[in-house]
């Protein structure tokens, strides 16, 4: 560990002197004031730790600030692409990023800290499980689930195990990635202090554990003992900064100039645009000032001189009753409005202030913020949405050249993280960067892609990408929405061979006829017995064949007077056989005719068409309907089912 003379890493900043800065005569000094020594000069953070605590404070209370150096993070954050990898390993690892990791938050949540702090320290935290094992009969237990007493001296836990031993404990920490997610910290920037060597420009990253987490782990607290890292709890026991090993910190940072001694530091971008922001700070307060005082006027209430017949109502009034009858009066108005008040004589009333809007340095602020905005990268009018078409290309470009250091330190970020989880979990290594941002000028180049593309001088991927098109994917679901297509012809296929082979069941019922199961084909039956008849049309035993088809029902309408009841329910059920073969409009013609000659022939011939319907789908679809189609031809009296 350090000793107390190391410098952990506290950069200080050298004031302005005099004379216009450190080591610089001016020879004009005695004649004219100093420009440089101005208020917010003697303001300026002299260490490292006053300057991140002077950017979060301006992070979390300047909002304009605050969301324009979001919206420039934001803007960088594409879609990732993997490469070096087959298609199975990119498959695997983009569902890790995606709902494991969450990498675009990560990614976002970094390049905030970025922008607050100018460092962003994170780490790839590796799981695991810590369980107390018996010495006795070697039983491990989880941790949360032993009522131990633990000794922050020694560093023991002392229990009771159900095979009967008592006392100390072994404690056995188990890496847990298969069964616990991966995550990422975000050290707190205040926390992290810094062992510098100038030459070598090598960085030891300490970690100075605050008093409060010491406190929870000296007690003994199951919530924080269960997580931490015995090489942390080791550190709090000792009383010493914990030091990261190599390469378990990923320090992106601000770079500055070489001649400031950041001691390993990165230098946040506000500190250079700090007498901008005091400006604007300073506005602010008078704004403030002028809101409260000037916005709503100061009224005053005084007798009107000259209003009575005895003069001057000041000469002879007692002005300590007069005014507290007007605040009673006052007081009444506000609890009642309605309410009528009397004065003896007419009163004044007189507005002060009240002229905070031309005060207010409403322009000032405007210009002040434009201009830091600008200073610190970000285009005012970016900002605002109001960038015109015929500049945005070129305004653009320079924008995202102003902040390449961002997309390099998101793609180094992006790459360790990789790293990192392909050791932890031995996968393969894999490469990863940030899509390119896609600017309205890149019209043509897009064009240019497409047509290598198809002639296949280059990927279809790197030809789809700026598109924010996943090639792999689209294939995949090209596929799926070709089989669904085929399934779906499959099934209207189907569909209408069902559909027609039900109309010739119909047709062949109401002709007295049968389909034969094996062949599909109709079988003419016989009237009497209900029984197929052989190919020459001639039933068995020397029966003659079928009778002549039946007209139309239009054609026999004029017979109806000397039918029985019995008869009539026989026709209908006829009938309906032979409409149902028929086509829909065909069908409502007949219908309408048959209306017409007979209403009672009518509503029978509906009702046995409804009934042959329902008894087809409650008795299972086409062969049920084809059986009944059958026995309704067989059950018609003298073939007039038939015929």
């Amino acid at each position: 560990m350090p000793n107390e003379d190391t410098n952990l890493g506290f950069p200080v900043f050298p004031n302005f002197d005099s004379a216009g800065g450190p080591g610089r005569q001016n020879r004009f000094s005695g004649a004219f004031p100093d420009p440089y020594l101005d208020y917010a000069s003697t303001q300026m953070p002299r260490s490292m730790y006053d300057v991140l605590r002077w950017c979060e404070f301006v992070w979390l209370s300047y909002g304009v600030y605050r969301t324009a150096a979001q919206r420039v993070v934001r803007y960088f954050l594409t879609n990732i692409e993997l490469q070096d990898a087959s298609d199975d390993e990119k498959e695997k690892w983009e569902k890790f990023l995606t709902d494991e990791l969450r990498i675009l938050n990560v990614l976002a949540m970094a390049g905030d800290n970025f922008m607050a702090y100018g460092n962003e320290f994170a780490s790839v935290v590796i799981p695991f499980r810590r369980y107390l094992r018996c010495q006795k009969c070697s039983t491990e237990h989880p941790i949360k689930k032993v009522a131990y007493t633990w000794n922050g001296a020694d560093l023991t836990f002392t229990a009771k195990c159900p095979c009967g031993h008592e006392g100390v404990f072994e404690r056995v920490d188990r890496v847990s990635v298969g069964q616990d997610p991966l995550k990422i910290k975000h050290w707190p920037v205040h926390e992290i202090r810094l062992l510098y060597h100038p030459i070598q420009d090598k960085v030891i990253y300490l970690w100075e554990i605050p008093a409060w987490f010491k406190q929870e782990i000296r007690k003994g607290s199951t919530f924080y003992l269960e997580d931490t890292p015995w090489e942390v709890i080791e550190a709090i026991k000792n009383d010493q900064l914990f030091r990261f090993e190599d390469d378990y910190i990923y320090h992106f940072k601000e770079e500055t100039v070489s001649g400031v001694r950041a001691f390993g530091w990165g230098i946040p971008r506000i500190m250079g645009n700090f007498k901008q922001a005091w400006y604007i700070q300073v506005l602010k307060r008078y704004n403030e000032a002028i809101a409260l005082d000037y916005i709503i006027p100061f009224r005053v209430i005084t007798p009107k001189a000259g209003s009575t017949q005895e003069g001057d109502p000041l000469l002879h009034l007692n002005l300590a009753q007069f005014q507290g009858n007007v605040r009673n009066m006052l007081r009444i108005h506000r609890k009642d409005p309605t309410t009528f008040h009397f004065l003896p004589f007419p009163i004044e009333l007189e507005s002060l202030g009240a002229d905070g809007q031309s005060l207010a340095p409403v322009d000032l602020l405007d210009k002040a913020t434009d201009e830091f905005l600008n200073a610190q990268g970000v285009p005012a009018e970016l900002y605002r949405g109001t960038l015109q078409w015929q500049a945005m290309p070129v305004a653009l470009r320079l924008f995202e050249r102003t902040w390449v250091h961002l997309v390099y330190g998101y793609n180094g970020f992006l790459n360790w993280i990789l790293h990192k989880v392909a050791e932890a979990r031995s996968w393969e290594q894999i490469a990863a960067r940030l899509q390119p941002v896609t600017l309205a000028d890149d019209l043509e180049k897009k064009q240019i892609q497409l047509q290598l593309a198809s002639g296949q001088q280059i990927s279809r991927q790197t030809a789809l990408a700026p598109f924010g098109i996943n090639f792999r994917e689209e294939v995949r679901k090209m596929i799926q929405e070709e089989d669904f297509s085929q399934e779906e012809m499959a099934k209207a296929q189907e569909r209408a061979q069902q559909k027609q082979q039900l109309q010739g069941t119909m047709q062949a019922g109401a002709m007295g006829q049968q389909i034969d199961p094996n062949t599909g084909q109709p079988v003419q039956v016989d009237p009497n017995t209900g029984q197929p008849m052989p190919p020459g049309g001639a039933p068995p035993g020397g029966q003659p064949g079928m009778p002549p088809p039946q007209p139309m029902p239009s054609a026999t309408m004029g017979n109806q007077q000397n039918m029985t009841p019995q008869d009539l329910q026989q026709q209908a059920e006829s009938m309906a056989y032979q409409l149902l073969a028929m086509p829909h409009e065909l069908r409502r013609s007949e219908l309408s005719k048959i209306k017409k000659a007979n209403d009672t022939l009518h509503a029978l011939v509906i009702g046995k068409i409804n009934e042959i319907r329902q008894n087809a789908q409650t008795q299972g679809g086409f062969q049920a309907l084809q059986q009944m189609v059958g026995a309704g031809g067989g059950a018609a009296p003298g073939g007039q089912m038939g015929g």
